[in-house]
C-alpha cells in the first residue's frame, strides 16, 4: 500500500492546485465549480446534465452560501441544483433534512436537484437519501465529478482548459488518496502506518485523512453494535485530537451519568462521564473521583481483555496501583490498559462486550 500512497502524494505534492486548495478545502471546491459554472454554462450543462434533469429555462443564476449551502446552480437547460460540498467532512442527514427544507420553501428555486459532493461515501442505499419532507439527495463522488468534467474539458481552451486539467487531476488523486487509506478492513488498525503517515505530512493531509479514518471506524462499530444492545443504544464519537484520532461510546445510566469506553493512541479507556460534581478545582475533581470508585468500581475491569482478543494487557499503571484514577477536567475519570494498533475488528469485539456490561448501569 505505500508505495501507491507514495505515489499519489508525489503527484499531488506537484500539483500546484493542492497548495491553492489549503487554506479552505471546501470552499476552494465550491468556488471552482461557481467559477466553471459562470464561465462556461454550456459545458457545465453537459457535466451536470448526467444528474440533473433538463428543463426549459433560461434563468441563469449562480449563488454561493445560500441559505448556508454551498452552492445553488441555475443554468439555461438545467432544473436547478442545490450541491453540499463535504471534502474531508461525513455528510450529516439531519443538517442535510435542515438544507433541503429551506430550499424546498424558496419559490425562486422550483424542484431543485439535490447533490451530495463528498470524498467519502456516506453508504445510502443506490447512493441517494430521502428526507422526511420528500427532498432526495445523490451522493456524488469527486471521482464522478472529474469524470463528468472530463467530458466538457475538451471544449475549454487556453489558461482555462489547464486549469480545468488540472483541477480533474486534482481531485482524481484526492479520491484515490482517500480511497486506499480513509476506510480501515477488519485487521486494519485505526492510525495509518508510519511510511503511510511520513508520505501524508508531505502533502499536509495526514490529519484529514486520519479523521475520515476514525470516522469511517466509528460508524462500522455502530452498525456492529447496533443488533447487540436492543434498546439501549450508545452515543458514538469520532474526533481528531493532539495529533491522534480518538475514537469513543457511551450510555447513559440512570442517574445521568455515562458509562463507556474511549480509544486513543495505545491507551483503550473504560470511563465515566459524570453529570454532577463538574468542575475544575481540586477539590471538586477529588470528590467527583471518589464517588466514581464508590458507585462504578466494578465497570473498570480489564480482566477479560486477553480471553476476547488474545492480547497480554499491559502492567497496572502506578496511578491506579495506587488506588487513583485519571482523569480530564471537568467531569471525565477513567483507567486505561495500553493496547497500541488495535484493529477494527478487535475494537468492535471489545465494544461489544464492554457495552453490553454496561447495561448493568443503564
Amino acid at each position: 500500500m505505500s508505495e501507491t500512497v507514495q505515489t499519489i502524494c508525489d503527484k499531488l505534492n506537484a500539483e500546484p492546485l493542492l497548495q491553492m486548495s489549503l487554506h479552505s478545502k471546501e470552499l476552494f471546491h465550491s468556488n471552482v465549480l461557481a467559477w466553471f459554472c459562470e464561465r462556461y454554462p454550456r459545458e457545465a450543462l453537459v457535466a451536470l446534465r448526467r444528474w440533473v434533469p433538463e428543463r426549459d429555462s433560461d434563468i441563469y443564476r449562480i449563488q454561493r452560501e445560500k441559505l448556508n449551502l454551498d452552492l445553488a446552480i441555475e443554468i439555461p437547460g438545467l432544473a436547478p441544483v442545490i450541491i453540499e460540498n463535504k471534502v474531508f467532512s461525513p455528510p450529516d442527514e439531519s443538517q442535510l433534512e435542515r438544507y433541503a427544507d429551506k430550499i424546498r420553501r424558496q419559490k425562486d428555486l422550483r424542484e431543485p436537484t439535490f447533490l451530495l459532493l463528498s470524498l467519502t461515501n456516506p453508504n445510502w442505499q443506490d447512493s441517494r437519501y430521502l428526507t422526511k419532507s420528500g427532498a432526495e439527495w445523490h451522493y456524488v463522488s469527486y471521482q464522478d465529478l472529474a469524470d463528468a468534467l472530463s467530458k466538457s474539458a475538451p471544449s475549454v481552451s487556453g489558461f482555462s482548459g489547464e486549469i480545468l486539467s488540472h483541477y480533474i487531476q486534482f481531485i482524481s488523486l484526492l479520491h484515490k488518496l482517500v480511497e486506499d487509506l480513509a476506510t480501515p478492513g477488519p485487521n486494519d488498525s485505526i492510525g495509518i502506518t508510519s511510511s503511510a503517515g511520513e508520505f501524508l505530512l508531505r502533502v499536509r493531509m495526514k490529519d484529514a485523512v486520519e479523521k475520515l479514518r476514525a470516522r469511517s471506524a466509528s460508524a462500522s462499530i455502530q452498525r456492529a453494535m447496533t443488533p447487540v444492545l436492543k434498546g439501549t443504544p450508545a452515543k458514538y464519537k469520532a474526533a481528531y485530537t493532539n495529533g491522534q484520532p480518538l475514537l469513543e461510546a457511551f450510555n447513559e445510566c440512570r442517574n445521568g451519568d455515562r458509562i463507556g469506553w474511549q480509544y486513543q493512541g495505545d491507551q483503550w479507556r473504560l470511563a465515566i462521564i459524570t453529570k454532577k460534581q463538574v468542575g475544575r478545582s481540586k477539590a471538586v475533581r477529588e470528590s467527583r473521583h471518589k464517588t466514581v470508585a464508590r458507585k462504578y468500581a466494578k465497570w473498570f475491569d480489564f480482566s477479560q481483555i486477553n480471553s476476547l482478543i488474545g492480547r497480554e494487557v499491559s502492567d497496572v499503571p502506578r496511578l491506579e496501583a495506587a488506588g487513583r484514577y485519571c482523569g480530564y477536567n471537568p467531569d471525565f475519570v477513567y483507567r486505561y490498559r495500553k493496547l497500541p494498533n488495535l484493529t477494527l475488528a478487535e475494537m468492535e469485539t471489545l465494544s461489544r462486550h464492554y457495552l453490553t456490561q454496561a447495561k448493568k448501569w443503564t
